[in-house]
């Protein structure tokens, strides 16, 4: 552990005051707000970077290639939340019924992937509750809606059993192409399709 990972709360972690944070309201505005039954997806704020924080410096993230250290998580948390800027899709903070800030799903793009990505990441404290159901049915309904996309992808570890349950319970369904072109042993890629398509 380096000096960086002691740090709790890097300068560029915290809310500044005055024009820019009302510029950076703004912009944010303009993400697409959803409102599910019990959930709103919404653009991320900086103060939601703790939550995103706590799950990607943890054994949650294990199936995503962490643990991460803090600053490996903030690269992470704004090259998504950049993502709205660069290709119209991106971060959504899940706000749900119980607690704001109960994880993040993501239209997303890594530098490597192929393809657009669906993906959910959570706290702890909001697994169990269908929240990942709900949240990641809002968001590829807004893919196929609100982007015209035909399909997006979730690439999930192959042993990420309870991830892989999930995608079963969406009606995703293993793309064996989309396998091999990645060529990576430990991931599956699992395939949403718009209804019409």
């Amino acid at each position: 552990m380096n000096a960086k990972d002691v740090l709790v709360t890097a300068p560029c972690e915290t809310h500044r005051p005055g024009p820019g944070a009302r510029a950076a309201a703004r912009l944010g505005g303009r993400i697409p707000q959803i409102d599910t039954r019990r959930l709103q997806l919404r653009g991320p704020r900086i103060y939601d970077f703790d939550a995103f924080a706590e799950i990607m410096t943890s054994d949650r993230a294990c199936f995503m290639g962490g643990p991460f250290s803090r600053e490996q998580a903030w690269a992470e948390f704004t090259q998504y939340t950049a993502q709205w800027l660069l290709h119209g899709h991106g971060l959504w903070t899940i706000d749900a019924q119980t607690r704001p800030s109960a994880g993040f799903v993501t239209l997303g793009f890594e530098y490597d992937d192929p393809e657009a990505e669906l993906g959910i990441f959570l706290l702890d404290k909001a697994e169990g509750q269908g929240i990942a159901e709900e949240a990641m049915i809002a968001a590829r309904d807004h893919a196929f809606r609100d982007l015209d996309w035909a399909s997006v992808v979730s690439y999930v570890a192959r042993d990420n059993q309870r991830c892989r349950k999930l995608m079963r319970k969406l009606g995703a369904k293993r793309d064996k192409a989309a396998e091999e072109a990645l060529d990576d042993a430990e991931t599956c890629v699992y395939r949403h399709v718009r209804e019409d398509a």
